[in-house]
C-alpha cells in the first residue's frame, strides 16, 4: 500500500533519494575523519526521538491528469462542402448553438421534393377518405333520373336507333360484368408480382448492406478502444521513467552501477544529457500515441452512431415500399362489393330485356328492364354515398407512410448539414475551411465542457479495498505547486484494467471548484484520505524492524540521551529491543497500540539528523 502523511510532503522516491544522498554524506565525511586521524568528532548513524501522541492520517497515492467533465469531438454526418464555419477556437457555445454549416442546396431541393411527394398522396388519402365529389354524386343522381325516365316509357314506340341503343347498352353492361368475374388481366398480376419481388429484394439487400455497415463500424470502435488502452499502457510506463528521469537523474531500468573509487559499493547509474533525451522522447512519443488513440476511438464511436441510424431508416423506408407493393398487387384479386356486382347483372339484365322488347318479346320484358335500369343507378348512387373500401383505404395509408418516412429522412439529412453543440462548452479545435470538404480522419471541431474536471487515477489491487466513493481528496499540481484543490472519490471501477502490469482499478475523482489557473491536462498527485486516527502513539516507521515474525523497537535504556545534543551521545547507546504491537501507518510514522510508552527514548538506525521523522525531510529552498 502507499500511503502518505497527513500533509503533503515528496514522494517515497525523493525520500529515498534524500536518505541516499545523506548516506553518501555521512560516508565521504567518515573517510575524512579517518584520513585526519580521528582529530573531528566521530559521525553519528542513529537518530533519537521519543514517541509522539498526534493525529494520523493514512493516504492512498496516485497520479494523473486533469480532465474537463466533457470532452466530444463532432464531426459531420453527411458529406458536402463546408459553406460555412460559425466559430472559432476559446468561443463560449450554449446548447444547440450552431457551429457550422454545409451547402445545403441539394439536400434541400431534396427534402422539397419528398414533402411534394408526401403532399400528392396525402391529397389522394384526404380524397378517398372523404368520398365522392359533388359532380360525380350529381352525375349519379342523373342516371338514376334517366332511368326513372326509361321506366316511365315502358310503353313507348321502338324505333331502329333505340334498337341500336339497346344492343350497344348490352354490349356494354355484359364486358362490365365479364371484367367483374373473370378478374384482372394476367399482364397487370405480373407487373404487381414483379414490384413485390423487386421490394423483397431492396429490402434483403438494405438489411445486409447496412447491417453490414453497422457491423464493421462496431469493430473498428472495439479495436479503437483496444489500441486505445495499450497506448494508455505505453504512456503510463514512459510518463514513469521520465518522471524518475527528472527527479533523480538516473537510469530507471538500471538504477545502480558498482562504484569504482568504492569498490564493493554501488553508486546510481547517473544519465547523460543523450540518454536522459531518449527518455524525454519516448515520453512525448507516448503522449502522441495516446492522444492519436483517443481521437480515433471518439471518431469510430461517432461512425457507429450514424451506421446504426442508417440502419434504421433504410430499412424502415425499404418495408414501407414492399407493404405498398403488396397491397397494389392485393387491390388486383379484390373481390368486388355485392352491390358494385348486382348493379353489373342489373345492368345486362336491363340491356337484355330491352333488346328483346325490341325484337318482338313480351312487353313484360321492357317492364323488367326498366325497372332493373333503375335499380343499376339507385346501387350506383348508394355505392358512390357509401365509405370507401378497406383495401383502398390500405393502399392509400401505406402510401402516406412511405412518402412520410422520405421526408423524415431528408429532413435529417438536411439537420444534419449543420454541426449543433450538444452541450454548453468552449470550442477546442477546429479542423474545417471555407470550401473543402471535412478531413474523415479529423473531427470537424472539437468542444470541451470546462465548468468541472475530475482526474482518473490507477490504484492498485492492495489499496483498492481501503479507497471508497465519498472519500476527500487532496490534489497538488505539478504545474502549481502553491495550490492545493479538495476533491471526492465520485467512482471506482468494478473491473481491473485489462493490459496492466499489476491488478489495478481506475479511480474517478471530482473537482467541485477549481483555481482559474487550472487547466485541463495538468499533471496531479492524488492523497486520497482512506483511514484517520486521532490521539494514536506514534513511532518513526524505520523505527520498527521485523526479527522472526515479531515486531520490535530498540529503546535506549537511559532515556535521558533524548535530551542530550547528538554531538554529546555515545557512538552505540546501550539498546533494549521491546516487542511492540502496531495499528495504522503511513510513510513517515506508524501507531504502537502497545508495548511502548510516551516516556521511552526510541532508536532510529541510519538517518540523518536533519530527518523530520513525523512529516518527512526538510523542504528544499
Amino acid at each position: 500500500m502507499t500511503t502518505t502523511p497527513a500533509r503533503r510532503w515528496p514522494g517515497r522516491r525523493a525520500i529515498v533519494t534524500a536518505i541516499g544522498l545523506v548516506l553518501i554524506v555521512a560516508a565521504c565525511a567518515a573517510g575524512i575523519f579517518l584520513f585526519r586521524g580521528g582529530q573531528s568528532t566521530p559521525a553519528r548513524s542513529y537518530a533519537l526521538v521519543n514517541p509522539r501522541v498526534d493525529t494520523l492520517i493514512a493516504t492512498v497515492n496516485a497520479t494523473g491528469q486533469i480532465a474537463p467533465v466533457q470532452t466530444v469531438n463532432l464531426s459531420f454526418a453527411v458529406t458536402g462542402r463546408v459553406a460555412e464555419v460559425l466559430v472559432r477556437p476559446g468561443d463560449v457555445v450554449e446548447t444547440g448553438q450552431p457551429l457550422a454549416r454545409l451547402d445545403t442546396r441539394e439536400l434541400e431541393l431534396r427534402l422539397t421534393q419528398a414533402e411534394a411527394q408526401l403532399a400528392q398522396v396525402q391529397a389522394n388519402l384526404d380524397r378517398l377518405l372523404a368520398g365522392p365529389s359533388s359532380a360525380e354524386i350529381a352525375a349519379a343522381e342523373a342516371q338514376l333520373a334517366q332511368a326513372a325516365g326509361q321506366l316511365r316509357q315502358v310503353e313507348g314506340s321502338v324505333t331502329t336507333a333505340d334498337m341500336r341503343a339497346a344492343e350497344e347498352q348490352l354490349r356494354q353492361a355484359e364486358a362490365r360484368l365479364n371484367q367483374l368475374l373473370n378478374g384482372p388481366r394476367e399482364s397487370d398480376v405480373q407487373t404487381a408480382e414483379a414490384r413485390i419481388r423487386e421490394a423483397e429484394l431492396n429490402l434483403e439487400r438494405q438489411r445486409a448492406q447496412l447491417s453490414a455497415a453497422k457491423t464493421n463500424a462496431q469493430i473498428q470502435l472495439e479495436q479503437a478502444v483496444n489500441q486505445l488502452t495499450q497506448a494508455q499502457s505505453r504512456y503510463s510506463t514512459a510518463k514513469q521513467n521520465w518522471e524518475y528521469v527528472r527527479e533523480t537523474g538516473a537510469d530507471p531500468i538500471v538504477r545502480t552501477v558498482a562504484d569504482p573509487n568504492r569498490p564493493g559499493q554501488t553508486r546510481p547509474n547517473i544519465l547523460n544529457d543523450s540518454q536522459r533525451q531518449q527518455y524525454y522522447d519516448a515520453f512525448v512519443q507516448a503522449e502522441a500515441a495516446l492522444r492519436s488513440a483517443e481521437n480515433a476511438v471518439a471518431q469510430a464511436q461517432v461512425n457507429y452512431d450514424n451506421a446504426r441510424l442508417a440502419e434504421a431508416n433504410g430499412v424502415e423506408l425499404a418495408e414501407g415500399q414492399l407493404a405498398v407493393a403488396r397491397v397494389n398487387r392485393d387491390l388486383l384479386f379484390a373481390t368486388p362489393e355485392p352491390d358494385v356486382l348486382a348493379a353489373a347483372r342489373a345492368q345486362v339484365a336491363s340491356a337484355r330485356a330491352a333488346l328483346d322488347r325490341m325484337r318482338g318479346d313480351q312487353r313484360g320484358g321492357q317492364l323488367e328492364a326498366a325497372r332493373a335500369a333503375f335499380e343499376a343507378a339507385k346501387a350506383n348512387l348508394e355505392r358512390l354515398r357509401a365509405d370507401p373500401r378497406p383495401a383502398d383505404l390500405a393502399a392509400a395509408r401505406a402510401q402516406v407512410d412511405g412518402a412520410r418516412a422520405a421526408r423524415d429522412l431528408a429532413r435529417l439529412t438536411l439537420d444534419e448539414a449543420v454541426l449543433k453543440a450538444p452541450f454548453s462548452g468552449v470550442v477546442a479545435e477546429v479542423n474545417l475551411k471555407v470550401g473543402e470538404a471535412p478531413s474523415p480522419g479529423r473531427p470537424a471541431i472539437v468542444l470541451a465542457n470546462l465548468e468541472r474536471f475530475y482526474v482518473d487515477v490507477t490504484v492498485d489491487e492492495i489499496d483498492i479495498t481501503r479507497v471508497s466513493v465519498g472519500q476527500p481528496v487532496t490534489l497538488t499540481l505539478d504545474a502549481l505547486p502553491e495550490v492545493t484543490l479538495a476533491a471526492t472519490v465520485e467512482t471506482i471501477g468494478p473491473l481491473a484494467l485489462p493490459q496492466a502490469a499489476v491488478t489495478s482499478y481506475q479511480v474517478r475523482i471530482g473537482i467541485p471548484n477549481t483555481d482559474p489557473r487550472v487547466r485541463a491536462g495538468m499533471s496531479v498527485g492524488a492523497d486520497i484520505v482512506v483511514a484517520e486516527r486521532e490521539n494514536a502513539l506514534l513511532v518513526p516507521r524505520r523505527a520498527v524492524r521485523n526479527d522472526r515474525g515479531r515486531l520490535i523497537v530498540d529503546v535506549v535504556r537511559d532515556p535521558g540521551l533524548c535530551a542530550t545534543p547528538p554531538e554529546r551521545r555515545p557512538a552505540r547507546p546501550d539498546l533494549e529491543a521491546r516487542e511492540v504491537t502496531v495499528g495504522l501507518s503511513n510513510d513517515q510514522a506508524i501507531e504502537i497500540l502497545s508495548g511502548l510508552d510516551p516516556q521511552v527514548c526510541v532508536y532510529v538506525e541510519g538517518v540523518d539528523q536533519r530527518f523530520t521523522f513525523f512529516t518527512g525531510p526538510p523542504r528544499a529552498r
